[in-house]
C-alpha cells in the first residue's frame, strides 16, 4: 500500500506541474500533454492506495469511487496525446470526439463520491472530502464556461488536498507494507 501511496503523490505532483506549466505559458504545449498523458496512467493504478487506507471501513462508496476515477484515468490516458497531435483545441477534439466525454464525466462522479467517502469515513479529515467536492464541482462548471485559469486552480488544489490525503495515510499507518 504505501508503494500505491506513493505512486499517487508522484502522479499528482506531475499534475501540479502540468498545471503549473499551462498556467506559465498560458495555455497547452506537448509538455502538458504528455505530462497529463503520464499523470493519468500512475494515477489510474495510484489511486487505488487512497482506497486500501479505508478498506478496514467497508466503504463502497471508497471503492466505486476509485473504480470510476481508475476507469476514466485508464481512458484518458491516450486522450492528451491525441488532441496534441489532432492541432486542436481540447473543446475542439471533444466536439469531433464525443465519446470523450464520457471517462470525463465518469472521473467528476469518482471524485464527488470520493468526496463523500472521505467526509462519511472520517479516516480523512472531513475538509479533504469537502474540497474535493468543490474543486470537482469548480472543474466542471469552468469547463462549461472554458475558464481555463479557474479549471488549473481547481486541478491544483484537487491534487494537493489528494497528495495530502496519502501523506496523511503514510503518516497514519505506520506499519504500511
Amino acid at each position: 500500500m504505501k508503494k500505491l501511496l506513493l505512486l499517487t503523490i508522484l502522479a499528482f505532483s506531475i499534475w501540479i506541474t502540468s498545471e503549473l506549466i499551462e498556467i506559465v505559458i498560458g495555455g497547452y504545449n506537448a509538455t502538458v500533454y504528455y505530462l497529463t498523458s503520464v499523470y493519468h496512467v500512475l494515477a489510474g493504478f495510484g489511486i487505488w492506495g487512497i482506497h486500501r487506507l479505508r478498506v478496514q471501513d467497508g466503504n463502497l462508496l471508497s471503492f466505486l469511487s476509485t473504480i470510476l476515477i481508475s476507469i476514466s484515468f485508464f481512458m484518458l490516458a491516450y486522450f492528451p496525446i491525441q488532441v496534441l497531435h489532432s492541432g486542436s483545441s481540447v473543446s475542439e477534439f471533444l466536439t469531433v470526439n464525443p465519446y470523450y466525454a464520457i471517462p470525463g464525466f465518469l472521473s467528476l462522479i469518482g471524485f464527488v463520491l470520493l468526496g463523500i467517502a472521505n467526509i462519511r469515513t472520517k479516516f480523512f479529515p472531513p475538509w479533504t472530502g469537502w474540497l474535493i467536492i468543490i474543486c470537482t464541482t469548480i472543474y466542471a462548471v469552468s469547463m462549461s464556461w472554458q475558464l481555463q485559469l479557474l479549471i488549473n486552480i481547481a486541478n491544483i488544489a484537487l491534487a494537493a488536498t489528494i497528495i495530502y490525503m496519502c501523506l496523511f495515510g503514510l503518516k497514519s499507518r505506520t506499519n504500511l507494507r
